[in-house]
């Protein structure tokens, strides 16, 4: 099973190395590109565009691979699923902390990228438009009430995904939280199943 990782603004791959461990701890081949201007300050669509490259280069034409967004990510992760073609090609979409909705903390910032962030961004309101090519997939979408990156935190409710609330006192420890991990590890499972693919046990 292959899994892309997609992290946020300000971070870089790094950011998933737990993740990432427990993940291949179930058989999975992770791939987490880091994007660059980390910053974002191109935009968006600028690192959409960056992650079709990495994945185009990095996966067979006909490999099925899982996304994973964490944050701004799920924002980058969503251009390319749903304006991209990324859809046609990605079976499972898990969006961890994803501001769908927006954050109030990107007005404090410059650039593109966060201007995209903020409530009702030119870009926001494009993803919501598109949001009918997902259909077929399946969504996750995860938020702890204590987010303080993502203002307010119910910006990370996703009306078409399965929701799940989280007790993560700290943005970044959604990434290790139980739930987060127990959910993405059952619907990997379960394509597993679908697919007819069985994993060797030690």
């Amino acid at each position: 099973m292959k899994i892309v990782l997609v992290h946020g603004i300000f971070d870089d791959g790094r950011l998933f190395k737990k993740m990432a461990a427990s993940l291949r701890d179930l058989e999975c081949e992770v791939y987490i590109p880091s994007l660059k201007p980390a910053d974002a300050r191109l935009g968006v669509m600028d690192l959409a565009i960056k992650l079709k490259a990495y994945i185009d280069v990095q996966l067979e034409a006909d490999d099925d691979f899982l996304l994973i967004g964490f944050s701004m990510g799920c924002l980058v992760s969503r251009y390319y699923l749903q304006a991209l073609g990324g859809h046609h090609r990605c079976k499972i979409f898990h969006a961890i902390s994803g501001p769908h909705a927006g954050s109030r903390l990107a007005h404090l910032f410059f650039g593109q990228g966060a201007k995209d962030l903020r409530p009702h961004s030119k870009l926001i309101q494009q993803l919501n438009m598109s949001e009918d090519v997902l259909a077929a997939m399946k969504v996750y979408s995860y938020r702890t009430r204590y987010d303080q990156m993502i203002i307010p935190s119910s910006s990370s409710h996703w009306d078409i995904a399965e929701n799940h609330l989280c007790k993560a006192f700290i943005h970044r420890l959604m990434l290790q939280d139980p739930l987060v991990l127990n959910v993405i590890a059952k619907s990997i499972a379960a394509l597993r199943k679908e697919s007819g693919l069985v994993v060797s046990a030690d």
